[in-house]
């Protein structure tokens, strides 16, 4: 099996709470963020190829303001408690240790805090370098997000070649092989013959 965690596993089986917990019951910070993507939304789907990418303001783990990579990036929009973004993410981590050493680089977006965004990680065993997209998600109105997870491939020139919403198996694999081209690797299968993965799974 590829490395890490069986995607959309967590260490010790935890799972992400579905419903409201017990009068008496500790609450985790990432069980308390409950905020919605109807706070900032605007009704216009997300940009697609051949735009623009726009110009966000992200931010680092203190807080502070932090440049995007330059050259071209996958960047990955995500929330913890997105069972999609859960599902993908440990695949984006592979893509990303595929891109190493060559022009690609993979940067998440999160639009939860560092402390829960590291639990996240943490659980799912990977290590998705991360900026932060905090309230009022500026950055991810900017780029018309109304689901997550959402990639954006963004090319040296500032223009969108490719967006992907939701989890896309064979996105997935068309970026893996971009990855290990620019890196100067040989394409492998992203997907172990063992691992049972949706074609498809809406965010």
């Amino acid at each position: 099996m590829p490395d890490g965690l069986r995607p959309g596993t967590r260490r010790g089986n935890a799972r992400r709470r579905e419903t409201g917990p017990r009068a008496d019951q500790q609450v985790s910070p990432r069980e308390r963020t409950t905020h919605s993507f109807a706070d900032y939304n605007r009704p216009v789907p997300p940009l697609g190829p051949g735009k623009t990418f726009p110009s966000i303001t992200l931010r680092d783990e203190k807080g502070r303001e932090a440049a995007p990579p330059s050259g071209q990036t996958l960047y990955g929009f995500f929330k913890t408690t997105c069972p999609t973004c859960e599902l993908a993410w440990p695949f984006l981590d592979r893509i990303r240790r595929r891109a190493e050493g060559g022009s690609l680089s993979v940067l998440a977006v999160s639009q939860d805090d560092p402390e829960i965004s590291s639990e996240f990680s943490e659980e799912l065993q990977t290590a998705i370098p991360t900026l932060f997209d905090p309230e009022p998600w500026r950055a991810s109105e900017a780029v018309g997000l109304d689901s997550v997870p959402t990639l954006f491939l963004v090319g040296p020139e500032g223009l969108i070649r490719d967006t992907v919403v939701g989890f896309q198996r064979d996105k997935m694999e068309e970026l893996a092989g971009l990855a290990s081209r620019l890196a100067g690797r040989p394409a492998t299968a992203l997907f172990g013959p063992g691992e049972n993965v949706p074609a498809l799974r809406p965010g």
